[in-house]
């Protein structure tokens, strides 16, 4: 700003804050670099904000805008870089089905009718129907005629993958809970219905909020992981031939023989977590940034067998009388190898400096919808509804990235968000100056 005398007062942030801390007087040093103070001029620097204050004419001052240009520039730049993972898993499953029993009835004495039979799927469990007849211990009603409409396990089943990590899962036979019961236990026929429903909502959020400062153009890497050891090679299975035990005394009909396992023999480290690769350049103006962006999440999902048992012939005997040949299983021969599943994006954004670059498309979502109805019957409209079973079941993941970036002095303080905050005090007049 102009001031009426002649002289000019301004104010510029030295982000070398190297080259003035440590000296008490300012005025000294930018006398040293030929900047000329008149009578009435004036220096003063703020170590603790990096702030110089010239009070001279603009001359001078122009000559210190230089100075603090040049000061600028050769200034090493950092960038703040501060990310978020936040990953949503939601499992939503909604079932809603009827179970009926229906037992043995004459239509005209000649005529008799009654449900049906379970087929291929489990057979009737008195333990998943209310009403049970003390008697024979079987529920009320004995036949099912619903025995298609599939519930529970029966319904919902595990992908591909899923059974083979966990061969068990899906597997067992289970049944949605019953929430009503109705029987007829002195009609004829006698009957029985069960309301079976379910509606299920499981949400986990997980947050991981890694930060890192780094040169422009360097790269740096953000790591909040877990290491994995699993082995890479097994030693080959030692069986000794059969003919090399000749002589040897059946023990339990089985000739006994020495294996040695499949035993790991090199190992291999995996990390499994989130890793953030970035390479901040900021640019001429010192307020954009371009970051080349790699982001991973890697996830240990299980573990796949891909050995097969080893096994040998034995005998049954009857008496000393050797009757017939049995398989005998020497050793499992278990080669158990990860599976990870990896969630990774490339990519090179520009951003103004302080602001949120938002990393979002690493969704998947799995939808089952199972619909069973009893033929005709579950076609009736309003009544039909109740031989029929529907389930449905939505599972998904997302993975949302939050980046931001921040152009930082060597103190550590935002750059720009200093510049903006600083206010100069106010100074006093000072008077023309003339040769």
């Amino acid at each position: 700003r102009q001031n009426p005398g002649g002289t000019s007062t301004t104010r510029q942030q030295l982000l070398n804050d190297r080259q003035l801390v440590g000296r008490a007087d300012a005025r000294t040093m930018l006398e040293s670099m030929g900047v000329a103070f008149p009578p009435g001029a004036n220096a003063t620097f703020w170590p603790h904000s990096g702030t110089l204050i010239v009070r001279n004419t603009q001359d001078s001052l122009d000559f210190v805008d230089a100075l603090v240009d040049q000061a600028n520039a050769s200034q090493p730049k950092q960038v703040s870089i501060e990310s978020k993972f936040i990953e949503i898993n939601q499992n939503n499953l909604k079932e809603l089905g009827f179970d009926w029993l229906l037992g043995p009835f004459s239509l005209n004495g000649k005529v008799f009718g009654a449900g049906g039979t379970a087929g291929n799927q489990a057979p009737v469990n008195a333990a998943n129907f209310p009403f049970v007849d003390p008697a024979t211990g079987k529920p009320i009603g004995q036949n099912p005629a619903t025995s298609g409409n599939r519930s529970g396990n029966f319904a919902i089943t595990a992908n591909a993958l899923d059974a083979l990590l966990m061969p068990g899962l899906g597997q067992t036979a289970g049944m949605a809970p019953g929430i009503f019961g109705l029987a007829g236990v002195f009609t004829n026929p006698q009957f029985q219905v069960v309301i079976r429903a379910l509606n299920q909502k499981k949400g986990i959020d997980l947050l991981s909020a890694p930060s890192v400062t780094t040169k422009s153009g360097q790269r740096a890497i953000i790591e909040v992981v877990r290491e994995f050891r699993y082995p890479r090679t097994y030693t080959q299975p030692q069986v000794p031939s059969i003919s090399s035990t000749t002589g040897t005394t059946l023990v339990g009909g089985v000739v006994p023989v020495v294996v040695t396992p499949t035993t790991p023999q090199d190992w291999e480290t995996r990390n499994t977590g989130v890793t953030l690769e970035v390479e901040p350049v900021v640019g001429g103006d010192a307020t954009t940034i371009d970051l080349n962006l790699i982001p991973q999440v890697v996830e240990f999902e299980g573990f796949i067998n891909y050995g097969s048992p080893i096994n040998a012939v034995g005998v049954q005997t009857v008496g000393a009388v050797l009757t017939t040949s049995v398989p005998i299983e020497l050793t499992p021969n278990v080669i158990n190898q990860p599976v990870f599943s990896t969630r990774k994006v490339t990519t090179s954004v520009s951003v103004y400096d302080g602001q949120t670059v938002v990393l979002g498309g690493l969704m998947r979502e799995d939808v089952q919808k199972t619909e069973d109805k009893v033929p005709i019957l579950g076609d009736i409209p309003l009544v039909g509804r109740a031989f029929r079973t529907n389930v449905e079941q939505h599972e998904k993941k997302n993975l949302v990235m939050f980046v931001t970036a921040r152009i930082v002095t060597p103190a550590g303080v935002p750059l720009n968000e200093e510049e903006e905050g600083l206010v100069p005090p106010e100074l006093p007049e000072v008077p023309a100056y003339k040769k």
